[in-house]
């Protein structure tokens, strides 16, 4: 797996998590309620992605964390299971 496609790929992924965190934070803020559980699962959905990038640059096997990745985008291209 070339280093190239590794960064293009991480960069895309956490673009899209902050995002759609973001998007899901200030859309669950209706009538001023503070939405911990939005912003929970984003910054855990950030740790995660951000652990399995820096693993997958300097680990011997990048392949498994980058399945790890797209798992954890799971959650982006079906949120309403956390989020309902």
């Amino acid at each position: 797996m070339s280093k190239f496609f590794t960064h293009i790929f991480n960069s895309a992924v956490g673009l899209l998590l902050f995002v759609e965190g973001g998007v899901y934070i200030f859309t669950n803020n209706k009538d001023g309620d503070f939405h911990l559980r939005s912003i929970v699962m984003t910054l855990l959905l950030l740790m995660a992605w951000g652990m399995s990038y820096r693993k997958q640059l300097t680990s011997e096997n990048p392949s498994a964390w980058l399945i790890f990745t797209m798992i954890i985008m799971i959650p982006m291209i079906l949120p309403f299971l956390f989020f309902i």
